[in-house]
Parts: structure tokens; C-alpha cells; sequence
């Protein structure tokens, strides 16, 4: 009970709201928790804080984690960078990231494929967790609101290949940006793909496996390959 207690003390001051656990930890795992995390946050304190363009808290950082053009990045409290994640921020509007954001093992945030064309940027707001394997490709504009969760291997994009012309490869037919919006409290299921110029709605959540290629209504519940609308939350 005193392990977990202190437990939930620290990590509530950390995250500036209240932590609970249900867990009872013994000793050697709380040493084990608490070794692992100084260690996050000196390699964070030292490799990655310092280059940020703004950065109000703690940044913690795995082993293997890559941050490029960090300058372009500002964030709030709590920046976790799970085990070889991933930031490439080149883009025209920067980076912007809330307080209490977790970057999961794998993950990547990728603003500019090629130089020529460099990304428009990202926001992602308080309380949002991108699982592992999850792939966000900034070339458009993208915003990711408040307390938003990813399951593991989800992909957003904000930029579609032209392809109306038979007689000049595709790759040369230039592309289309369009913004793609993630509004708050959005639970995005394992494996989902969100397409370019989608906005997924307040409360909703995406079934894993599906794909989004068009608007989703606030508290929709969508699945399916395109996703459709199955139930909405608020009926009874």
C-alpha cells in the first residue's frame, strides 16, 4: 500500500493531475520503475530538452529515440519518447505538442518525405498517447485534439498521389494536400488508417482495421473497409 501510495504521488506531481494505481508494487519493481524513468529523463534532459524550440516539463527518452529538427518542435509538460520512436519535424509551421504526451516504441511523426515539398506542420493537444508502430505523415496540415488515444500500428495521412493521367507516371503527377483533423476524446482502434482531409469528430471511435476516407460525425462509432458509421454513442 506505502509503494503504490508514493507511487501515485510522484507520478501525479509530475503529471500535474491526479494518478491512480491499482497495483501493488514491492520494492524491487518500484526500484526498477523509478531506475528506468531517471534514466528517460536524463538522456531526455540532455540529448533532447536543450534543442527544443519551447519545452515547459520533463522530457523523457528511451533508448534508441531519434528527434530531428528538434528546434521546430514546442511542447508542454511530460514529453515520453518510448524505446527507437521517432520525430522529423521539418515543416513550415513546426511541431506543437500539449502537456502529457507519450510517443509510443516504433512510432513515428514524419513532416517532410522529400525536401522539395516540405511539410505543413502538427498539433497535437493535452493528454494524447500514440501506441506503438503508429505512423503520422505530416505533409498537410494535421491537429490531434485533447485526450486522444492511438491503438498500436494506426497511420494518418494529410496528402493524396495524383494519378488522373495514364501517360506520366504517377510519382510525377504532383500531389494534393488537404488538413486532417482529429477533434478531442477520440479512441482510434489498432491497425486504423485515417486518409488525407478527413475530420473524425468529438468522442468517436474507430474500430481497428478500419479505414477512414470520409467525415466522421461527434460520437460516431465507424468500422470497416471504407469505415462506415455503425452506432452513435449518444443514442440509447
Amino acid at each position: 500500500m506505502g509503494n503504490s501510495h508514493f507511487l501515485q504521488k510522484i507520478v501525479s506531481k509530475v503529471k500535474g493531475e491526479s494518478y491512480q494505481v491499482s497495483y501493488q508494487f514491492s520494492v524491487r519493481e518500484m526500484v526498477i520503475i523509478f531506475f528506468e524513468r531517471l534514466v528517460s529523463l536524463i538522456r531526455g534532459t540532455l540529448f533532447v530538452k536543450p534543442f527544443l524550440r519551447r519545452s515547459k516539463g520533463f522530457v523523457f527518452m528511451q533508448r534508441g529515440v531519434q528527434v530531428q529538427f528538434a528546434s521546430k518542435i514546442s511542447c508542454g509538460r511530460n514529453l515520453n519518447l518510448r524505446r527507437y520512436a521517432k520525430i522529423q519535424a521539418l515543416s513550415v509551421d513546426g511541431v506543437r505538442i500539449g502537456d502529457n504526451f507519450t510517443l509510443g516504441e516504433f512510432a513515428m511523426i514524419e513532416c517532410t518525405g522529400v525536401l522539395r515539398n516540405v511539410g505543413q506542420g502538427l498539433v497535437i493537444g493535452d493528454n494524447v498517447g500514440i501506441n506503438h508502430h503508429c505512423f503520422i505523415g505530416v505533409r498537410g496540415q494535421i491537429r490531434i485534439g485533447n485526450n486522444v488515444i492511438f491503438g498500436p500500428f494506426v497511420s494518418v495521412f494529410s496528402e493524396n498521389h495524383n494519378f488522373d493521367s495514364t501517360e506520366i507516371p504517377i510519382k510525377e503527377q504532383g500531389v494534393e494536400r488537404m488538413e486532417t483533423i482529429i477533434e478531442e476524446d477520440v479512441w482510434i482502434g489498432a491497425g486504423a488508417k485515417i486518409l488525407a482531409g478527413v475530420t473524425i469528430g468529438k468522442g468517436s471511435v474507430i474500430a481497428a482495421g478500419a479505414v477512414v476516407n470520409k467525415d466522421v460525425p461527434p460520437y460516431s462509432v465507424v468500422g470497416g473497409v471504407p469505415a462506415k458509421v455503425l452506432k452513435n454513442r449518444k443514442d440509447v
